[in-house]
């Protein structure tokens, strides 16, 4: 009879022929071993199906015959996981030997919804740094663990028992992994930021990708936080108020996390390329409130927090 494995670890692929193979190759290299790794492909035009069901045979793989928001594709994987903890990583990342044992002790400690840190990858160069600043500043393995708002699916993972009483992800949007987090909390699951807990992270894009990226994604997310919050009229008014501050907020907060990681030199640096990616994400929320304000969101309505 075959065992159960304990943890079950979800990759959504897309166009990951360049990155797969090393993504995988670090999970053969885990120190903790009672685990199954199903990745999810909706791109069948790559090499990912080659590569994975060629060289890595002990993987479960699932092909979807059209393209998948990564979200869904995690939603498809959760349906064949057989582990009690899910983990939540993508094909462009790859895990240190100790990432999943760090994973389960912090479980095992008592946090049922855990965010672990993400570093870039070796080599990255001034561009990638970067945008890794801008996107995962408040990740970095330097940090102090504690309690964290959401549990990006870079790294994260849950036990089945949250799983089951909030998921699945909202499979239309990039921020469904924001929704599951509060969903989390608001029953008492806060999620953890766990900093040694460790996957290194290959970007791939340009700075025009980056740029259309950071607006889309600051779109998405505003329209899921607004929903969940309920934002009021007067809520959507003080934000674009203070619009034109957010960026150079965000980029102080990226500062601030980068000097404590011995960063200074990096943020300094790179400084042009945060602002940039901060001033896009603010600008696609800015375009989702005024949208709502003009449709008529009542002055006062729900929760305010």
């Amino acid at each position: 009879m075959m065992r159960t494995p304990r943890v079950s670890v979800i990759i959504a692929a897309y166009h990951s022929d360049s990155t797969i193979a090393s993504c995988l190759k670090a999970l053969r290299l885990q120190t903790f071993r009672d685990f199954e790794t199903i990745v999810v492909n909706s791109s069948r035009g790559d090499r990912t199906r080659e590569i994975v069901t060629t060289q890595f045979p002990e993987v479960k793989f699932i092909e979807n015959p059209t393209r998948l928001l990564p979200h869904a594709a995690r939603n498809r994987g959760v349906l064949q996981a057989a582990g009690q903890i899910l983990v939540f990583t993508d094909a462009d990342c790859r895990g240190s030997p100790d990432w999943l044992e760090r994973l389960v002790k912090a479980h095992a400690a008592g946090r049922e919804v855990l965010c672990g840190s993400i570093e870039p990858a070796a080599g990255s160069g001034w561009f990638e740094l970067g945008v890794h600043l801008c996107k995962y500043s408040f990740r970095l393995s330097a940090l102090p663990g504690g309690p964290c708002a959401i549990a990006g699916t870079a790294n994260a993972s849950c036990t089945l028992k949250v799983w089951n009483a909030v998921g699945p992800f909202e499979e239309n949007r990039f921020a469904s992994d924001g929704l599951l987090s509060w969903r989390a909390a608001k029953q008492g699951w806060q999620p953890w930021f766990e900093p040694r807990a460790i996957v290194h992270h290959v970007f791939r894009h340009s700075c025009l990708e980056f740029w259309r990226e950071r607006i889309e994604r600051g779109a998405d997310f505003a329209e899921a936080k607004t929903a969940f919050e309920e934002w009021s009229r007067l809520r959507l008014f003080m934000y674009l108020v203070t619009f034109p501050l957010l960026p150079l907020i965000q980029l102080i907060r990226t500062g601030g996390d980068a000097f404590k990681c011995g960063w200074r030199m990096v943020f300094f640096s790179t400084m042009p390329i945060p602002f940039l990616g901060h001033f896009g994400w603010s600008l696609g929320e800015a375009r989702v409130h005024w949208r709502l304000l003009k449709q008529g969101v009542p002055w006062t309505r729900g929760r305010t927090s």
